[in-house]
């Protein structure tokens, strides 16, 4: 059988189990169905590791962690959490909470020394298990074995995407390896244009429904002035912003919905029906992981041509308060990456060109 994304998990028919070795035995665990999507089976696992764990290790602690601190978090999030969260337990899986010294976190991060991004992102996530650890009475107070571990703190991206890149890498995804249209190609170009175009997450953009939910107001979806959007990082501080109307924008909507329609009308029903805008070719509903995975192949394929740099997703967002600013001044960027502070928004924004000012007198 088919091993599962996480170390100890398997699939079966549609649906992950974790199994459990008792002697010669093994017992299996179900957690959720695969089209679920990874944080569902995270949030899955970690409860139920939480019931045959011993509280005193610390793969015990990493797991109560999950399921109690991340599972707050947004999707995307826990993905890279997740993963995080399995090497911590792995490499400490000998120790008990209280007997972890700031030398065994140093060493530990020193994996990541050339990785300034990594590094920083283990060693935060590793300081809140701890932080944890000390809220539980699994550490004394005070104790936080990574508070001495200073960060590496890196240099921001400076890559921005030109209008031809983007076409490029649209059109990669567009066409396969083999040059024939690949079959969900055309959904791949209207995420990535709606992600220029809104400057939202991937993890907002596939969430967007049809028309809104009465019973889930704030989530992303199509209404009458353009399309309301809500970060997901910020949480509860965050403000639904309304992305309006422009004719590119209306018209990659009005594609996606042509796309939902042609799959209500085939002959083969879908076997899921789904309020979300985006869809995959089954009908299924868009998540990350698909995007992130087409995305990479896609990327590579326009990178052959030595037209097109590396770009990760994320530029796309620095494009879209770049362009925005350009236009409309960092004011109009900053409501439309709904940034508390123009200083934030700032970060995302590149010097692609000279900006132009006229003389004093």
């Amino acid at each position: 059988m088919p091993k599962g994304p996480v170390k100890g998990t398997q699939i079966k028919g549609s649906r992950y189990y974790y199994v459990e070795a008792q002697g010669s035995k093994r017992i299996w665990h179900g957690l959720t169905k695969v089209s679920e999507g990874l944080p569902a089976l995270y949030r899955a696992l970690s409860e139920r590791l939480a019931t045959i764990a011993n509280p005193e290790t610390m793969p015990a602690a990493v797991t109560k962690w999950s399921a109690e601190v991340m599972a707050k978090h947004a999707d995307k999030t826990q993905i890279d959490e997740q993963r995080r969260a399995n090497d911590i337990a792995a490499a400490f899986q000998e120790f008990a909470p209280r007997d972890v010294e700031t030398p065994d976190c140093y060493a530990f991060l020193q994996q990541f020394d050339h990785q300034a991004r990594t590094y920083d992102a283990y060693r935060s996530q590793l300081r809140s298990i701890f932080r944890y650890c000390e809220l539980w009475g699994l550490r004394p107070a005070g104790s936080n074995p990574v508070d001495a571990i200073p960060t590496k703190g890196y240099r921001p991206r400076k890559r921005y995407i030109t209008d031809s890149h983007l076409r490029r890498i649209k059109m990669a995804g567009l066409y396969g390896d083999d040059g024939r249209r690949n079959p969900s190609g055309v959904v791949f170009c209207c995420i990535t244009e709606l992600l220029y175009l809104t400057g939202a997450d991937v993890g907002v953009v596939v969430r967007i429904l049809e028309q809104a939910d009465p019973a889930e107001p704030d989530e992303p979806h199509v209404c009458p002035e353009g399309l309301m959007l809500r970060r997901d990082k910020t949480g509860g501080s965050s403000r639904p912003v309304i992305v309006e109307w422009t004719p590119r924008l209306r018209a990659v909507v009005e594609r996606l919905l042509a796309i939902k329609e042609a799959q209500r009308t085939k002959k083969r029903p879908r076997t899921v029906e789904t309020p979300r805008l985006i869809t995959k070719v089954d009908g299924t509903p868009m998540n990350y992981e698909a995007y992130s995975n087409a995305w990479q192949k896609a990327m590579k394929r326009a990178m052959k041509t030595g037209k097109v740099p590396p770009t990760m997703i994320r530029d796309l967002r620095a494009k879209a308060a770049t362009d925005k600013d350009d236009s409309d001044g960092i004011q109009a960027a900053n409501h439309l990456l709904d940034h508390t502070t123009e200083a934030q928004t700032a970060a995302y924004i590149r010097r692609k060109k000279a900006r132009k000012v006229a003389a004093v007198r």
